[in-house]
């Protein structure tokens, strides 16, 4: 009997004005999607060619005259995400690179940057498909499979012939979704298929793994959505008000939810802007340097005497040597308190915003199109998991550098108790061909479902919660 159902869900489907619609948009939009955000990905892989090129080019002939200049500088790319083809995530908003410089690191340019207001708002790539339309559509599908046949009789019907009613709720489930999945998936394999001509790499490494979990993830995701709408129908008395709560209920999960998640730990757990605290750095290692001039300054006129200035003779001379050791000890003394104090509010920053992140996090997923959105960004490399990672090999580049390369620059100011100033500057040689390379690792796809248990948690409790909605209802419902 639940296969007959089944059967009979189906076709209804199939043969109703909704299915060919269906078709046409998942056939036409999908793989559009993934073709045009495939296009995309090849110009900014061409960028990324040629950027390192130029870097590479620029480095080969880079002195360390050029480098304290500016007229070159060190610079780490990040190589576009393969999968951003199936979702954008966080890809246009982390910078294509990042400059090392003897003062720290700064962001480079987005590849957002030169684009429209409008194409920020929010790019149509196959998440944003999934999420905006389909999930829509599959609710509407399921918003009249009870309240619509109990309107035409057909559910009195079916129970008068002593059907059971849980047999009868997981029959329409099953077929009404399959008539749901099968258009998508076919739409999802053709899309993939247009990425043939493009060279897309879909078995190197664990890509192929990846887009396997990307259709998973999906079919998961259209489910929930579809068991949303069988639950608010079995609520409801008439097809008309099923489909003005569905309506409400899409709003809120796909447009309020995930919005109101970053407003709410805003207000919960503020955290100083990222201007605030770069001000914040500049203010600390202004207040150092100046501290350590004027310490330089007082030294140096103990040691040689008030308004004496250096030569080259006082390389022989003891209190050349005393000198040497004295501001020797002062500037590893400041560079230690700089970097201590600098990684102080650096780390009290990325701990406060981790807070407040989190909290967003846990707000939005009370929307199982937040969690959707999250998972899948992780599972492409163009989520929180990928930016985490690119931060931290940013930081340890800094750090190599700040070894192999910065700490062979020996500037020295002073400023005299007499008020004069002074600058010394000395350079060791460095090899810039045998400089490390910047170089990071690629989330794997365990890491991203690590990073999202919760997540899952959501996509699976919005699966669960819903089908026992709709199964309490179905069981006490009126088909008068």
């Amino acid at each position: 009997m639940f296969k007959t159902i089944v059967r009979k869900e189906i076709l209804e489907n199939i043969s109703s004005y909704r299915f060919p619609l269906f078709a046409v948009i998942c056939l036409t939009l999908v793989p559009l999607s993934l073709y045009v955000n495939h296009a995309d990905y090849g110009k900014r892989l061409r960028d990324y060619g040629e950027q390192m090129r130029l870097a590479d080019e620029a480095g080969s002939s880079m002195t360390m005259r050029d480098l304290m200049a500016g007229s070159v500088a060190m610079k780490g790319f990040r190589r576009p995400a393969l999968l951003s083809v199936f979702s954008q995530g966080l890809e246009s908003a982390m910078p294509r690179f990042y400059e090392f410089t003897q003062d720290g690191v700064k962001p480079g340019e987005s590849s957002s940057g030169d684009e429209s207001v409008l194409s920020v708002q929010g790019k149509v790539d196959f998440v944003f498909l999934v999420q905006m339309v389909l999930s829509l559509i599959g609710l509407l599908y399921a918003s009249d499979m009870i309240s619509g046949e109990k309107e035409t009789g057909t559910l009195r019907a079916m129970l008068s012939n002593r059907l059971p009613r849980d047999t009868i709720l997981s029959g329409k489930i099953a077929g009404g979704y399959l008539a749901l999945w099968l258009p998508f998936v076919f739409s999802f394999l053709l899309g993939a298929f247009l990425l043939l001509p493009g060279s897309f790499p879909f078995f190197s490494g664990d890509t192929p793994a990846r887009i396997v979990a990307i259709l998973l993830a999906t079919s998961l995701f259209l489910l929930i959505y579809y068991i949303l709408g069988m639950a608010v129908s079995t609520s409801s008395a008439k097809s008309r008000t099923s489909a003005m709560a569905i309506l409400l209920v899409w709003a809120f999960f796909q447009l309020i939810a995930p919005k109101l998640s970053g407003m709410i730990a805003s207000v919960i757990y503020p955290v100083r802007t990222e201007t605030a605290v770069s001000l914040e750095k500049s203010l600390l290692a202004k207040s150092v340097d100046t501290e350590t001039a004027k310490e330089l300054g007082r030294q140096y006129d103990f040691i040689f005497g008030a308004g004496r200035q250096g030569t080259a003779d006082d390389e022989k001379t003891p209190e050349r040597k005393k000198w040497d050791s004295v501001r020797s000890d002062i500037e590893q003394s400041a560079r230690d308190r700089k970097a201590r104090e600098v990684g102080r509010i650096d780390e009290t920053y990325r701990q406060e915003k981790r807070r407040q992140q989190t909290l967003a996090v846990n707000i939005s997923l009370l929307s199982p199109s937040a969690a959707f959105a999250r998972l899948i960004a992780d599972v492409c490399g163009t989520g929180e998991v990928e930016r985490t990672k690119y931060g931290e090999a940013v930081l340890a580049y800094q750090k190599a550098l700040d070894s192999e390369l910065f700490s062979k620059v020996k500037r020295t100011i002073m400023i005299h108790p007499s008020g004069g100033t002074t600058m010394g500057f000395m350079t060791l040689p460095v090899d810039f061909k045998k400089l490390p390379k910047f170089s990071m690792t690629p989330s794997s796809l365990a890491e991203a479902f690590k990073a999202n248990g919760n997540s899952l948690v959501s996509l699976v409790f919005w699966l669960v919660a819903p089908f026992a909605v709709a199964y309490v209802r179905f069981l006490k419902y009126d088909v008068r």
